[in-house]
């Protein structure tokens, strides 16, 4: 997992190393860090096909990891690690930042930003990919414990293994946040974000 990750990191490091020098939207940022996440996952390799074929279960992740970091916690499932996809030269701070997580089964992405709004749907709009995401369904509003909370089920073509997920956003103290999830079957999604949610705090 930590070679994973830090094939991950490196590889964001070099693409953006070989960019123009010239400055990126949020959009594009995101966009980047999703697409050198994805592609440091290892490619499944072919293996002879034989009858009968195994039956698995479904994936159900573990979801009573927290992640404590830039003054708010959230929940996320143990098996994976959120880290910090921003490159070495400018990581994420308290006020402007960007954490990843992925395993075979799922992609999170969470990301913050300095707000003086109270209505935080502009971060929907940051954290999906115009190119690879699009809505699946009705935006939900929920008021969870002091949260307004904005969630829309979405599909993504990002990579073939993941083709469902969730975007979502709100606002705690001076500062919106954006969330989003790949996940096999659509109906996980929500779920991650729940057990997520109701772990979050965040002080100032």
């Amino acid at each position: 997992m930590k070679k994973t990750v830090i094939l991950s990191i490196i590889l964001l490091a070099l693409i953006s190393s070989c960019s123009p020098k010239t400055s990126t939207s949020p959009e594009e940022s995101i966009a980047a860090a999703v697409s050198a996440t994805l592609a440091a996952q290892p490619a499944a390799l072919i293996q002879p096909t034989y009858t009968p074929y195994p039956t698995f279960a479904p994936y159900v992740p573990d979801l009573k990891g927290l992640f404590c970091e830039y003054q708010f916690c959230i929940g996320h499932p143990t098996e994976i690690a959120l880290f910090d996809v921003r490159k070495a030269e400018n990581p994420s701070l308290y006020g402007d930042g960007m954490l990843a997580a992925y395993n075979s089964d799922l992609f999170l992405l969470t990301i913050w930003q300095r707000s003086n709004s109270d209505d935080p749907q502009f971060m929907i709009d940051l954290v999906m990919d115009e190119d690879l995401d699009k809505r699946a369904g009705t935006l939900d509003v929920d008021l969870l414990g002091d949260l307004t909370v904005f969630y829309v089920p979405i599909s993504t073509n990002a990579t073939a293994v993941l083709p469902s997920g969730g975007a979502a956003a709100w606002v705690c103290g001076d500062r919106a946040f954006g969330w989003k999830v790949y996940v096999p079957q659509a109906e996980m999604a929500r779920q991650l974000f729940e057990e997520a949610i109701s772990k979050f705090s965040c002080t100032e």
